[in-house]
């Protein structure tokens, strides 16, 4: 099952929409797909016509700080063929200050997608609130891809930003960092400023940009007003036929990509980076590798090619002693070699 988290902190750029509509162009497309709402907003629970009910995610992470068992079936709603949610409810809202003083703040959306493992998804879609916080960082520990939503301005691209800034936050605490992806909502093609502003996005983000745009449409805000997908509302209008091809562009990317593992056995080290070709040899908190009982480890997902990386050890620059393949690099020592081929 693969893991997918929609995020920006810049409300209004269409994330509940894209999370909503990217779930159910999944499920038509013959997947099994969960859409877990994360935001006390609850806009993606409203966006489908559900109300706040008692089986929403709030009362799941209640049973988990508590300890209770239980199912995760009995907390998913049944939308329609291949389509479930689990629901959120304003409350949410309250948990994040109890977060911060818990031990396991950052492993409760990791312990529910465990037990859904079991429960046959291809993908888990989860809508993150528009905030830094624990909730986020829940939702980003656990997934294999990050989509962020763009408007065609200039607060919504540092929103990006700022969701991309988290990943160095997560760093630390995550053996995992996920693929990330753009993509921009509510194009205007009219409009010279949109264009001009897409075609920079495009220079700037590549290759982690959706060449599929959103663009403007009014059933898609009425879809949401009726409390449907923009499939259910009207599946013949250029809003589900755009999102049809975000859909088919987004199984490609996925299917571009590769989970790598990367390990460094320095049990006396303080700090461990990862650094290669991938992250144009920086120190950056985002490749910061987790200790693992004096094992360091980090999984990062690349395009297929061939990549050179070393480990930073402190502040020792070394090669992966257990990977045979490496070519000597322009200071007397070795760069590793690894190459992925999907």
């Amino acid at each position: 099952m693969k893991v997918i988290s929609v995020t920006n902190q810049k409300g209004g750029c269409g994330k509940t929409t894209t999370a909503v509509n990217l779930a159910a162009g999944l499920s038509r497309k013959g997947f099994n797909t969960l859409l877990i709402d994360l935001d006390p907003q609850h806009h993606a629970t409203m966006h489908l016509g559900y109300l706040e009910s008692k089986h929403s995610i709030l009362n799941i992470f209640d049973d988990l700080l508590k300890d209770i068992e239980f199912s995760p079936s009995d907390y998913i709603t049944e939308r329609s063929g291949k389509f479930r949610i689990i629901s959120s409810e304003m409350d949410l809202g309250a948990l994040e200050p109890e977060l911060a003083h818990n031990n396991y703040a950052l492993e409760l959306l990791s312990r529910l997608i465990d037990k859904i493992q079991g429960l046959n998804f291809d993908y888990t879609i989860i809508d993150c609130p528009p905030s830094l916080g624990f909730l986020t960082l829940n939702a980003l520990k656990c997934s294999d891809a990050v989509i962020i939503p763009l408007k065609c301005s200039i607060f919504s691209l540092n929103g990006a930003k700022n969701s991309k800034r988290i990943l160095n936050i997560l760093g630390d605490y995550s053996d995992k960092l996920p693929a990330v992806f753009y993509m921009v909502n509510m194009f205007d093609k009219r409009s010279n400023f949109t264009k001009q502003f897409l075609i920079d996005l495009q220079k700037q983000l590549k290759p982690n940009m959706f060449s599929t745009v959103i663009r403007n449409n009014v059933h898609i805000p009425e879809s949401a007003q009726k409390g449907k997908t923009v499939f259910e509302h009207n599946p013949k209008s250029r809003g589900a036929f755009d999102f049809t091809a975000l859909t088919e562009e987004f199984l490609n990317k996925m299917a571009s990509v590769t989970p790598m593992e990367f390990k460094a056995y320095a049990p006396q080290a303080n700090k461990v980076y990862l650094v290669g070709d991938f992250n144009k040899w920086q120190r950056e908190n985002e490749y910061a590798m987790v200790r693992r009982n004096g094992n360091w480890k980090k999984i990062i997902y690349l395009n297929k090619g061939r990549y050179r990386y070393k480990f930073v050890v402190d502040e020792q620059w070394t090669h992966d002693n257990s990977n045979p393949n490496k070519e000597s690099d322009s200071f007397g020592g070795y760069n590793s070699l690894i190459e992925t081929s999907s």
